[in-house]
This record gives C-alpha cells, structure tokens and sequence, in this order.
C-alpha cells in the first residue's frame, strides 16, 4: 500500500508508511491523513517551520542541543564508547519525551542520520517532517505517560479516552483487551530496555488487527505518532544499549516521580 501512495509523499515518509500492516490501511481516516501528509511533505522540501519548531523545542530538549548542521561532528555510528553510546541513547529519549511538552509542533524523524556527537553530548539536526498534533491528542499523550506514575487506576483510562482512543462502544472485555495493548504498545515499566523495531512492528500489527476488528477509523494523528516511535526505535536498536526510560520519561514529564528512589 505505501507505494500507492500519492507521488508528492517524499521518500523518507514512505519508508515509514510501510510499517503500517496491509490492513491498517483500511482503518485510517484518509481525509485528515492526506491532508496531514500533503502538509509534511511541503514542510520536509521547503523547511517551513524548521528553524521556528527548533527554537521552541531547544527551550525543553537539553541537554541535547538542535543545529543546522552536522558537519565536522561526529556520527553516532563512529561512536565505539558503549558510555557515549549509552548515554546518546538516553539523550534520544529525552527528546523524544520533551517534543510532548511543546504545543505547536514535533520533529518525528529521529533517525540515526539525524544525530551526531561533539565532547559536550549530543546533537539533532532535524529535517522538515514535523507535525502538529490536535491539542486533546498530544495532552491525552502527555496525560498516558504521567498515568504510569499514578495510583488513579482511571487516569489511563481517562487519557486513552481524551485521545479518542478508548470508544464508549466497546464492550468491558474489548476495553480490557484495548488497554493492554496500548500499554504493551507505550508502556515504560522497564528499567533496563533494549529497543527491538521487530517488537514494536508486532505490537503495532496487533493494535491495527484490533482496530480492524472493531471498526475504528483512526486520525492521521496516531498514524504519526507511530511514525515518531518507529524512528526512535529504528535508532535505539542500532545504538544497541539498554535504558531506563520509566527514569528518564519521569526526569521529563514528571520530575517530582524522578525524584523519589527507583
């Protein structure tokens, strides 16, 4: 399906289309979803927005720093220092976690060509696809993350509901199957996570038999989202080191969590 799709949707997106399943595409509201990628594809030739979104982004994202250039740095795949290399991978997720906080906008390539490395850590050159998420889905996002921190067994189902994800047609037994899988699917309980793209792929191809089953129709939203996750994947798995993301999400979104003993 991703190489039916229209000739305008620039290579670097296409890559990521095809990690949906062939029958998630039937599920995906088309309308917003074009919409959404005529917009990123326009922004990733042109950089519109780019040094705008950087801006923003470089307010929440130390200690890693966004640049122009990654000329006469060093890549990340030169690195033979499982020290640097473990401590890129945490900054990645850092950034990952701290683009929530920003309202007008994401980068969602996280890509290894996107990262390089200088004495002082880490640096993101980002490209031109980035995307603004509607205001209920990205605090729904943030609300999901701080929900697994909570002692409130509702505040997960609250933020899958504000994110539109949860339907209230949905029996107990589908709302309980949903849940798990989206836990499975976002869920940061390890302390010691090795990132495996062949993992998430399974699990997202799980989310979309689902959807399938129940006859969702997704925003271009969620589509994107999953994007911005399968790069950090696609990343983290070549770095080849284990994180502790429930540490790292909390020192992010939660600091008052990040402060108390693992």
């Amino acid at each position: 399906m991703a190489n039916k799709l229209p000739g305008f949707i620039p290579q670097e997106l296409r890559q990521l289309a095809r990690f949906i399943p062939r029958s998630g595409w039937d599920v995906i509201d088309w309308k917003p979803m074009l919409g959404s990628m005529r917009t990123v594809s326009w922004r990733y030739v042109s950089r519109r927005g780019v040094n705008e979104l950087a801006a923003r982004i470089k307010a929440v994202a130390e200690p890693v720093r966004l640049v122009n250039s990654l000329d006469d740095t060093e890549r990340l795949t030169d690195l033979d220092d499982s020290r640097r290399l473990s401590r890129s991978g945490d900054d990645i997720l850092r950034l990952y976690f701290s683009q929530w906080l920003v309202p007008s906008g994401m980068f969602i390539d996280l890509r290894l060509a996107r990262f390089g490395a200088d004495d002082a850590g880490l640096l993101f050159n980002p490209n031109g696809l980035w995307i603004e998420l509607r205001t209920d889905f990205r605090e729904g996002m943030l609300a999901l993350y701080r929900s697994f921190y909570s002692s409130d067994d509702s505040a997960f189902d609250k933020a899958l509901r504000q994110m539109g994800m949860l339907h209230e047609d949905l029996s107990p037994t589908a709302s309980e199957e949903l849940k798990q899988l989206l836990y499975n699917h976002f869920g940061i309980d390890q302390r010691s996570q090795r990132f495996s793209i062949d993992s998430f792929k399974a699990s997202f191809d799980e989310l979309f038999s689902f959807f399938v089953s129940h006859d969702y129709k997704l925003h271009s939203d969620f589509v994107f989202v999953g994007f911005y996750l399968i790069t950090l994947y696609l990343t983290l798995e070549q770095l080849g080191q284990s994180h502790n993301v429930r540490k790292i999400c909390a020192e992010v979104l939660l600091p008052e969590a990040a402060a108390k003993p693992e």
